[in-house]
């Protein structure tokens, strides 16, 4: 995997912090919940979930079942996420980025996982700096 600068999560004791690279992913991908399909688009995905940007957010802690392929492979992935975060844009709030949410992937097959690793390794990573220990 590329041991570059990426988006690696710093170990700070917090609760869901990221402790995976993040790497560029623009696909479409379909979300369903108990009484919800709906469509969004994927902006990064990493070993342990991805970002989906949408306006149809669930709640933190909602399990969604996700269905999306990865570009040169023919088979899709189904997975089921948890939502960890949201982001939400709104008139009096406004983020660097798309309205979505973060999710983790559970029980993730061996082979949607192999595939995501096996995409990874051909990627290069994002890098995000918080900043906050002056590097």
């Amino acid at each position: 995997m590329n041991s570059g600068a990426g988006a690696r999560a710093k170990e700070d004791g917090q609760k869901g912090a990221r402790v995976a690279e993040r790497f560029d992913l623009e696909v479409k991908v379909d979300l369903e919940s108990d009484h919800n399909f709906y469509t969004g688009l994927t902006q990064n995905i990493s070993a342990g979930g991805l970002f989906v940007a949408t306006h149809q957010l669930r709640r933190i802690g909602d399990y969604i079942k996700l269905t999306f392929s990865l570009p040169g492979t023919p088979t899709r992935i189904s997975v089921n996420t948890e939502v960890r975060w949201i982001r939400e844009n709104s008139l009096l709030h406004r983020f660097d980025g798309s309205t979505g949410m973060g999710v983790r992937f559970i029980d993730l097959s061996p082979e949607a996982s192999a595939a995501i690793q096996s995409f990874l390794e051909s990627r290069d990573s994002l890098y995000y700096d918080d900043g906050d220990d002056g590097e």
